[in-house]
């Protein structure tokens, strides 16, 4: 006979129960009610979408669409637990094609409120209408509607009290529809969505096949203008677009960075480095503005890792890391040479806004014969000006390590040629104005005021130079007398790990003792003044970590940004008419000449129209 004690203790849940503990991974608050009921409407076909909600969501969720719809059977299938119509067999989970797929999301959602179904396909002469009262299914009824879905959500949380409490205010999780909802319009810009808020409606967009379009109607034409468009690239099983933002109007927030695979919003750290990598080094706590799109064959990521599918998994991730990698270096390297194809914003149904203003200016970058300020120039020819005038972004470009630069402009040193007249080292374009505060150089431009950081200009001069060389051999300068360094014996394996690094750069090293590093030549591109000083730093800085050079996609690249940056400061600063103009003419012809490696800008414009504004507000 059992006993009390040999009483089983584990039991089944009913399915009502087991729904609402399966509604507390998808129904997070009103917005994941919001998104699993446009995912579906999307998944159907639709070309428009309706989205209602009052109170935040809490009292009232509606959402309508002209959809495929759904007959009698499926009306009352779809309520029913792990019921979905996108999986028949496990390959069909091992490529998802789809934004929902599981069958979890309506009856998770009825089980914690009171939903109303009401659908019809395009072929029946009826509808059907299907209530759900916290999980309680009632018979369906025949309905007249139109063909598509309406799904209304009401009283959210009406039986579990504690849920609710946990919701913000009604402004708050209104917010996060809002948010959910724009993130589902800018995934699919071929879909018209509108959302209404208490009777208001807070957008109407427009079907368009123009991604540029769509991302005016909701987040403003002065953005979309100022957006590069991203040159497709294509990765094995992986396709990138979209478009990127300048640096010079990046935000503190991620507020403006969407990422879409596959048609779905994510999250990924992979990728977010990437496109920082991409930019060529951005300074910490900038986000640019971003909108990324990747289309990945479905077997090769696992979208099913997380309950709200926000988080994805690669198969390769280093595929698609380096394709985003590469994407974003090429168009910020198109967009400083001022080859990317421009894509207008068309006007606005609305009456015409204030114009934005013209923060660019247009220099035609023509390669000035004369080698550079800091450095002898390359042998090998310079690529020939583009015929239109090429646009001042102001924003850091990629690092020539990603982007598709020659790796044939040898550094071979050679003697200085004549000093060219000002006229000759004249940049077109620009008029030397005057040094400012005893640190930056003053020009006028065609579109206005230009500032110049003569270090920042140095120092992007200097990494550009360092960056051709990374492959090949690099003219030095043998020490007279070799340098003695005495390092820490903490840092003599991370000294012995950057010594292939330092070779490549031009250093000549080897051991003397158990921690003495004897340095035996320099590159022909520093000064020997202050070698040792420099030497001992990078060491330091790689074995307190901040090189990284084991983990950069070009070990070289850490190591040339830190040099370059160190060595430009050591420099004196010279503001007289010809060393400015002289300077200015090196930096515009480097590769990416709007930024240090780092993400400072070397060049800051002040155009016209802003002082017109500043004088004459109105």
């Amino acid at each position: 006979m059992d006993t009390e004690q040999d009483a089983p203790r584990i039991h089944r849940m009913d399915d009502v129960l087991a729904s609402q503990v399966a509604a507390g991974e998808v129904v997070e608050r009103p917005a994941s009610v919001v998104k699993e009921l446009v995912e579906n409407s999307i998944d159907a076909g639709a070309g428009c979408v309706r989205i209602e909600i009052r109170r935040g969501g809490i009292s009232l969720i509606k959402v309508s669409d002209d959809g495929c719809g759904m007959g009698r059977k499926d009306a009352v299938l779809c309520l029913e637990r792990h019921a979905t119509s996108k999986l028949r067999c496990y390959d069909d989970l091992c490529a998802v094609s789809q934004l929902g797929f599981r069958g979890e999301a309506l009856p998770s959602i009825a089980s914690v409120s009171h939903m109303r179904i009401t659908t019809r396909r395009a072929q029946d002469v009826e509808g059907t209408t299907v209530s759900c009262e916290g999980g309680n299914l009632a018979s369906p009824v025949s309905a007249g509607c139109a063909p598509g879905t309406v799904i209304n959500v009401s009283n959210l949380f009406f039986n579990t009290p504690v849920r609710r409490r946990f919701l913000k205010g009604d402004d708050t999780e209104a917010a996060h529809a809002e948010h959910q909802t724009l993130l589902h319009a800018l995934a699919f810009p071929a879909v018209r969505f509108v959302l209404q808020r208490d009777g208001r409606t807070v957008f109407d967009t427009s079907a368009t096949g123009d991604l540029r379009s769509r991302i005016a109607d909701l987040l403003g034409r002065d953005l979309a203008t100022t957006l590069m468009r991203i040159r497709p690239t294509n990765g094995p099983g992986v396709h990138v677009s979209g478009f990127l933002a300048p640096l010079a109007g990046a935000k503190r927030t991620r507020r403006l960075q969407f990422i879409f695979l596959n048609g779905r919003p994510i999250e990924d750290k992979l990728i977010s480095r990437a496109v920082r990598d991409g930019y060529g080094g951005i300074p910490a706590g900038v986000h640019p503005a971003l909108f990324l799109y990747l289309d990945v064959d479905p077997g090769l990521v696992d979208v099913n890792v997380h309950p709200a599918k926000r988080e994805v998994r690669f198969r390769r991730a280093g595929d698609v890391v380096s394709t985003v990698l590469d994407a974003v270096s090429a168009t910020l390297a198109a967009h400083a040479r001022g080859t990317e194809e421009e894509a207008p914003v068309p006007p606005a149904a609305a009456p015409t806004p204030e114009p934005v203003p013209n923060l660019v200016l247009r220099p035609v970058l023509q390669p000035v014969q004369r080698s550079l300020p800091l450095a002898p120039a390359p042998q090998a020819p310079e690529p020939p000006p583009e015929p239109a005038a090429s646009p001042l972004p102001r924003d850091p470009a990629p690092s020539p390590a990603r982007s598709k630069t020659p790796e044939s402009a040898a550094l071979t040193p050679r003697p200085a040629p004549p000093a060219p007249t000002v006229e000759e080292e004249t940049p077109p374009g620009f008029t030397f104005l005057g040094p400012v505060a005893d640190e930056f150089a003053l020009f006028e431009g065609r579109d206005g005021l230009v500032f110049m950081s003569p270090r920042a200009a140095r120092e992007r001069i200097l990494f550009e130079q360092l960056m051709r060389c990374r492959k090949q051999s690099v003219p030095v300068q043998q020490l007279l007398l070799p340098v003695l360094l005495e390092l820490d014996p903490r840092e003599l394996p991370t000294a012995r790990e950057m010594l292939p690094t330092l070779e490549q750069a031009g250093f000549r090293l080897s051991f003397f003792g158990r921690s003495t590093l004897r340095v035996e030549s320099l590159p022909a591109l520093l000064s020997s003044a202050d070698s040792a000083e420099l030497l001992t730093d990078l060491i330091r800085a790689a074995a307190r970590g901040e090189l990284r050079l084991n983990r950069s996609v070009h070990p070289f690249e850490p190591f040339a940004r830190r040099l370059a940056q160190r060595t430009a400061a050591r420099e004196t600063t010279d503001l007289s008419r010809s060393a400015s103009l002289s300077l200015l003419s090196a930096l515009l012809r480097c590769e990416i000449p709007y930024c240090t490696p780092s993400g400072n800008p070397t060049l800051v414009p002040f155009p016209t129209n802003e002082l017109r504004r500043k004088f004459h507000p109105r």
